[in-house]
């Protein structure tokens, strides 16, 4: 990226919530047409009804004016993970615009959100993620471990805080 296009992150804000609505269609869907009624499927209203929630937490990735990514997470009502004092982790979800992929802002969104999550109150995030999607690669170099496995949809975890790795 050339100096006048770095990219920096933001805290999401309200004005961020459209912008997150994409991104949640692009993590959750396979790349193509989008399924009729997609955005009203449970899988995406999910990660935006009544944003703002207590422990709900994300970052927005920004070049120039204009938004690329975002890495945001909270507590679902199907809970991942717990914490060692039974607690529940927040799942996160992580998606990047097309033309940004592959550039570190995967690694930089994790960052963030770790920090945003921790400042939340989060010992911990959580993630499900296909055992042959490319980006177990990122989510194990940025200290997530295996939690659990049912087939290939493998559940991960970060703890955070002091217990950080």
């Amino acid at each position: 990226m050339s100096e006048d296009q770095r990219m920096e992150l933001r805290p999401i804000s309200d004005a961020d919530l459209a912008f997150l609505g994409e991104m949640t269609l692009l993590a959750a869907f396979p790349p193509g047409p989008l399924p009729e009624g997609a955005s009203e499927a449970p899988r995406v209203t999910r990660w935006l009804v009544e944003w703002g929630r207590p422990g709900d937490a994300g970052v927005i990735a920004w070049q120039g004016d204009e938004r690329i990514g975002a890495a945001w997470c909270r507590i679902q009502s199907e809970v991942l993970a717990q914490d060692s004092n039974g607690e529940p982790l927040p799942e996160l979800v992580i998606a990047i615009t097309p033309g940004h992929r592959a550039r570190g802002i995967g690694a930089r969104l994790l960052d963030g959100l770790a920090r945003a999550a921790s400042d939340a109150g989060s010992t911990g995030v959580s993630l499900t993620v296909n055992a042959r999607n490319p980006a177990l690669r990122l989510y194990e170099r940025a200290g997530f471990q295996l939690f659990a496995r049912d087939g290939d949809r493998l559940t991960m975890i970060k703890p955070l805080g002091s217990r950080q790795t």
